[in-house]
């Protein structure tokens, strides 16, 4: 099943073009212009021979994040599965942030800066293989997600760069940054889980 996945929720928005669980191409854009959205997707889709009609299914991240962005990315999806009435996805921003992270111990907890002065966040780990939500998105302010956080965890995300030296600070040794990754975008990221999804 090939599908193509976008997101426009983070910063740095992306597409993918997946091939079961096999990445055949990606694009990282630096903003969440539509019009960057539409180069990208003719270029990934230029890597599979007869274009957007291979396209089995697609999958757009949902949020939270930039309205702006989500507004960008669901109309672009929306055009797309109306083309072609393909089946699609709508898959959770910090759901696909948390599954770029290869199976570790501790919870993974992916954080978006939702601006005033909070973030967005919810927490997941790992049974075996298998990532697990544990809470609902939420934004909270730094010092609430301090206070939230008992044991070692793994943050990652966008609002590391705003926040990350501040909750560095306040947690110590209960703050984690480094971990083994996968190498790939947001916008793969969401695809997988998608498939998992589909798989289940």
């Amino acid at each position: 099943m090939i599908i193509l996945g976008l997101d426009a929720s983070t910063p740095r928005g992306s597409v993918a073009l997946v091939n079961g669980g096999e990445i055949i191409a990606e694009s990282v854009s630096s903003s969440n212009y539509s019009d960057q959205f539409l180069v990208m997707i003719d270029e990934v889709l230029s890597n599979v021979e007869g274009g957007i009609d291979k396209v089995d299914a697609f999958c757009v991240t949902t949020g939270p994040g930039s309205f702006t962005g989500l507004r960008v990315g669901v109309s672009l999806i929306k055009g797309l599965v109306l083309a072609t009435e393909k089946p699609f996805w709508g898959i959770n921003t910090l759901e696909a942030f948390a599954n770029r992270v290869k199976p570790i111990p501790q919870p993974i907890s992916p954080i978006l800066d939702a601006r005033k002065k909070e973030l967005y966040t919810a927490s997941f780990k790992f049974k075996g293989d298998r990532l697990i939500r544990e809470t609902p998105d939420q934004a909270v302010s730094v010092e609430k997600l301090c206070n939230m956080t008992q044991e070692p965890t793994l943050f990652l995300g966008s609002g590391l760069e705003p926040y990350g030296d501040n909750l560095s600070y306040q947690l110590g040794e209960k703050f984690i940054h480094q971990a083994p990754t996968k190498d790939q975008t947001i916008a793969a990221s969401a695809v997988q889980v998608a498939l998992n999804q589909y798989q289940k």
